[in-house]
């Protein structure tokens, strides 16, 4: 691979991770807000509020939620039970209106579907996976604050970033370091859109690569 070509696949590979990090965050935001708001409804209808409007309007800006898109295992069961005491309350509340009886239906049937999403996310991801939090967006940010604390170490004695990315590199090269090659490369990109000449570091850096992911194969 030419240096060229080798420079515009690390552009994309790191600005693609960057995107779905960005895009995966402002997901986990709204499902957090929705949440947020399903609970907002279930303190009014204990509070005797008539909450069959607004219920129905949050099933209807809700209903990708069914497919698990961005859903983690503590959010279905916060949602299962936040189901369960709107269902409870509109019980109590004695409401046989056709719209209070297609709510109650709607409860049950995100009820059971919040169950399915739950088992097919622990099918997907494995157990260790599937445990709450442990989404790309949280590994992301530990996988930076590493990298952090990795450039601080290393950057202590050096004068210039250079250095500190040949240091890096011969880390990825010698002990087969995942996060020493992360590190590189950010480096080089940041290099790169600084217009320094990054030829020869690219290049030991898909030797590294290579190095690291032979390594991972044989562990």
């Amino acid at each position: 691979m030419s240096y060229s070509s080798a420079l515009q696949s690390l552009e994309r590979l790191l600005e693609s991770f960057l995107e779905r990090a960005v895009a995966a965050k402002e997901r986990r935001l709204e499902i957090l807000d929705g949440i947020n708001r399903l609970d907002d409804i279930a303190r009014a209808s204990h509070e005797d509020q008539d909450i069959i409007e607004s219920i129905g309007e949050w099933f209807a800006d809700q209903g990708d939620w069914l497919e698990g898109n961005g859903l983690r295992g503590g959010d279905l069961g916060r949602l299962d039970r936040i189901l369960a005491a709107i269902n409870s309350s509109l019980s109590l509340s004695g409401d046989s209106s056709p719209a209070a009886a297609k709510i109650r239906s709607e409860l049950e049937r995100w009820s059971r579907a919040t169950k399915s999403v739950s088992q097919k996310l622990v099918l997907k991801r494995g157990p260790e996976a599937a445990e709450p939090g442990a989404d790309s967006v949280l590994l992301f940010g530990k996988l930076l604050d590493r990298l952090a604390g990795r450039y601080d170490d290393s950057s202590r004695s050096k004068e210039h970033l250079l250095s500190v990315l040949d240091d890096s590199l011969q880390s990825a090269e010698t002990q087969k370091s995942k996060d020493a090659l992360l590190l590189s490369a950010f480096i080089i990109y940041y290099l790169k859109q600084n217009n320094y000449k990054v030829g020869p570091y690219v290049r030991r850096l898909k030797e590294a690569e290579a190095l690291v992911r032979e390594e991972r194969q044989h562990a």
